[in-house]
């Protein structure tokens, strides 16, 4: 069996570093094209659109209007495409998955969808994806929606509702996750021409027909905030770190930006410049144990977990429930890995914690990444303070960071194939 270890000498990071364009931008602006082109008859130039392999699935769906198209393990393309050819009259689509997408969340959407005269069915098992969809004119109105396992199913609903007959009005149930994404659909809908509202405490959101009637030629996608964690994971585990994390800003729409404020206080400083954002890193952080809510960025848990755990500092993971309906069961393929590595971790379904007590790590052992993206990146991150991490695959990255082993390699990142150990040994 397969597997690769992750080797890297530097203790020193000196690098220029060239992020993805952001996936939950594009994902959305691509969305939001297509219905202003049916609404205005007009398409928008989208520049710096990701490359990841989400948004090229999305781009390639969005043109489709009678066929089976396998989403594989993109919840963001399920949930936004679900909408969106529900929405489009004379579409005639079926949505699959692989079998990691057939246990996600999907029935919470679909049922809202009904709820405004949707025509989608199931095709095998209730709640369950494969679903065929009739789209349709839409009617509109107030409908109640869970929110306690993702916001996307929100933003699916906002960024379609300048399609449909009547305002759309959405009471959020439960307690509400991805905050910070649901803000960012609110303002690119507004970038876009269509007007929202959102209350304070994110319960209640409606959007308009009325339009503001702006005329847009080009729209440009911003460097993506949660491929950024990867680097400060990567600076927080340095001896040193001056690194470079070019066309990003501090003063970005991106809810994940709040990372650098947490990584301030675990001593990495963000500073701007006029090519982006540059690392440096101080000797102190706050405090001698860490907690951090995690309710409205999720995305940035993994960098965080593995980063902490790397510096040995006593950390809890809280509001991390969301998690478990990722691209993999992110609280166990964290826990699993660090426990791998010989880090003392305990878990549930609401928190992650290690107690930061420095242990002799286990070598040869493969970390199984789930195929999860973000669970391979921070895991491999951890090979600037032991360079002997093994992973079962490097490929997920191409979800959201093509360039991903290109970029780590300027911070002394090597990467080669080995064999699995078939018995580990402690």
């Amino acid at each position: 069996m397969a597997a690769y270890l992750i080797e890297s000498n530097e203790s020193n990071l000196i690098a220029n570093i060239q992020l993805p364009a952001s996936k939950s931008i594009s994902n959305r602006a691509l969305i939001l094209n297509k219905v202003y082109a049916q609404i205005t008859g007009k398409s928008i130039l989208l520049t710096n659109l990701s490359e990841a392999e989400d948004t090229k699935l999305m781009m390639a769906a969005l043109d489709q209007t009678e066929a089976t198209i396998n989403v594989e393990n993109a919840g963001t393309c399920l949930r936004f495409l679900s909408a969106y050819f529900a929405a489009t009259p004379g579409c005639k689509i079926t949505l699959t998955g692989n079998e990691r997408m057939l246990q996600r969340p999907i029935l919470p959407l679909v049922e809202a969808l009904k709820n405004l005269g949707a025509s989608i069915s199931y095709v095998d098992q209730d709640g369950c994806l494969p679903i065929s969809i009739e789209g349709t004119k839409l009617s509109g109105g107030t409908i109640e929606i869970d929110a306690s396992q993702s916001s996307q199913f929100s933003s699916a609903l906002m960024m379609i509702a300048p399609l449909m007959k009547d305002p759309l009005s959405i009471q959020l149930k439960g307690e509400i996750v991805s905050k910070n994404y649901l803000d960012l659909t609110h303002k690119m809908l507004g970038d876009f021409g269509f007007e929202s509202t959102i209350s304070s405490d994110h319960t209640s959101i409606s959007v308009s027909q009325a339009s503001k009637k702006i005329e847009l030629d080009s729209y440009t996608i911003e460097a993506d905030w949660s491929s950024a964690a990867f680097f400060y994971e990567a600076a927080l585990l340095a001896d040193k770190a001056d690194i470079l994390l070019e066309a990003l800003s501090l003063n970005s729409v991106q809810g994940d930006v709040v990372l650098a404020n947490y990584m301030n206080e675990l001593g990495i400083r963000s500073l701007q410049k006029e090519k982006g954002v540059y690392l440096t890193k101080s000797k102190e952080y706050a405090g001698s144990n860490h907690s951090i809510d995690f309710t409205d960025c999720p995305d940035l848990a993994p960098a965080i977990v593995c980063a902490t755990a790397g510096i040995f500092l006593p950390f809890t993971a809280n509001g991390i429930g969301s998690l478990a309906f990722k691209e993999s069961d992110r609280i166990d393929a964290l826990a699993n890995g660090l426990k791998k590595l010989n880090f003392k971790v305990e878990s549930s379904k609401a928190e992650l914690k290690h107690d930061g007590l420095q242990h002799s790590f286990y070598e040869n052992k493969v970390i199984e990444t789930h195929e999860d993206h973000r669970i391979t990146m921070a895991f491999a991150m951890l090979a600037i303070l032991q360079s002997n991490v093994v992973l079962s695959e490097i490929q997920s990255v191409q979800k959201s960071f093509p360039n991903f082993w290109i970029e780590a390699a300027k911070l002394g990142i090597k990467v080669r194939q080995t064999k699995a150990q078939k018995k580990e040994q402690h």
